[in-house]
C-alpha cells in the first residue's frame, strides 16, 4: 500500500495554467462566501464585510501561490514532473489545507470577530478542502488532455514518415498494486514466469539485470498486447523479438539465441507461426 504512493502523478508547472487556476479558486471562495454567508461577520457595515470576504479570497490566493508556484520555482528538480509522485502530492495538499484552516480562522476570529466554534472550524476545512479538490480535478484533467497531445493524428503521422518510433515506456504493477517498476520496451530483453511471479529481465546502463514482480504471464501478456515486438514464444517465457539474435532449429522445434543473454530459449510448438510471423515482420 505504502509502495502505490510512490507511483508517479503529474504536477502542473505551466505558470499561466497555475495562476488562471489560483485566481478561479481564490475567486470561488469569495463568491462562495459572499452569496452563502457561512460566517456571521460582527460588521454592520456593508463595504467593511466585502472587504473582509474578499481577504478570505485574497489569503488562498497567497497560500496557492506559494505552495504552487514560489516553492516549485526554487526547489524545481524536487518537482519536476519526473520526481513527482502520489505521496508528495498528498503532502503538499495536506500542507495547503492546515495552513489556509488556521489562516482563515485566525483571520475570522481577530478580524472578522466570529466566534471559532466546532461547526465554523468544519465550514473553514470543508471549503479548502473544496479548493484542494478543485486542485485535484484540474491536475487530472490537464494530466488526460496531455496525453491526448501526446498521442495526436500530427505526431502519429511524423513516426510513420520517418520510420521511427518513440520508445514506450511499460508500467509493471504488482497483482496487490503494492510494487511498481517502469521500464522501456528496448530495456526488455525477456520476461519468465516463476511460479507466482513473472521474472524481468532487462538492460540498463550496458548491464543485464533482473527483477521480480508478483504477477502472472498471462497478465504481463496482456498489458503488452498493444507491443508488437513483445511475443509470446513459450508457455512461460515472453521475448522482446528486437533482441533475437539467431532462430534455429532444434530436435524438439525452433531455438532462440538472444543478445546480451547466454542461455537459449525454446518455442513451444503453438508458439511456433507466431514467432515466425512475428520475425517475418521485423
Amino acid at each position: 500500500m505504502l509502495n502505490a504512493l510512490n507511483k508517479k502523478y503529474p504536477f502542473i508547472d505551466n505558470l499561466m495554467t497555475n495562476v488562471k487556476l489560483i485566481i478561479a479558486i481564490s475567486l470561488g471562495i469569495f463568491l462562495f462566501l459572499l452569496f452563502f454567508q457561512p460566517f456571521q461577520l460582527r460588521n454592520p457595515d456593508f463595504n467593511n464585510r466585502l472587504i473582509i470576504l474578499a481577504t478570505f479570497g485574497a489569503i488562498t490566493m497567497v497560500l496557492l501561490s506559494i505552495f504552487r508556484i514560489i516553492i516549485p520555482s526554487i526547489f524545481s528538480k524536487t518537482f519536476s514532473e519526473e520526481k513527482w509522485t502520489l505521496k508528495k502530492e498528498i503532502l503538499i495538499d495536506f500542507l495547503f489545507l492546515s495552513t489556509n484552516s488556521v489562516a482563515f480562522s485566525f483571520f475570522a476570529r481577530f478580524v472578522g470577530r466570529v466566534p471559532i466554534t466546532f461547526h465554523i472550524v468544519i465550514i473553514i476545512v470543508i471549503i479548502t478542502l473544496c479548493a484542494v479538490a478543485a486542485l485535484v480535478l484540474v491536475t487530472e484533467f490537464h494530466s488526460l488532455k496531455k496525453q491526448l497531445e501526446d498521442l495526436s493524428p500530427s505526431e502519429s503521422e511524423e513516426e510513420d514518415e520517418t520510420g521511427l518510433e518513440e520508445p514506450a515506456e511499460i508500467e509493471f504493477d504488482s497483482e496487490n498494486k503494492s510494487e511498481y517498476f517502469h521500464l522501456l520496451t528496448e530495456q526488455i530483453i525477456f520476461i519468465k514466469s516463476a511460479n507466482n511471479y513473472i521474472e524481468v529481465v532487462y538492460k540498463s546502463d550496458d548491464k543485464v539485470s533482473k527483477r521480480l514482480i508478483r504477477s502472472t504471464l498471462k497478465s504481463t501478456e496482456d498489458l503488452l498486447s498493444k507491443y508488437p515486438q513483445m511475443i509470446r514464444c513459450h508457455r512461460s517465457f515472453i521475448v522482446n523479438k528486437n533482441c533475437i539474435q539467431k532462430v534455429r532449429k532444434g530436435n524438439d522445434g525452433l531455438i532462440l539465441k538472444l543478445y546480451d543473454y547466454a542461455p537459449e530459449i525454446h518455442v513451444s510448438r503453438q508458439y511456433v507461426l507466431r514467432v515466425k510471423e512475428a520475425l517475418k515482420s521485423n
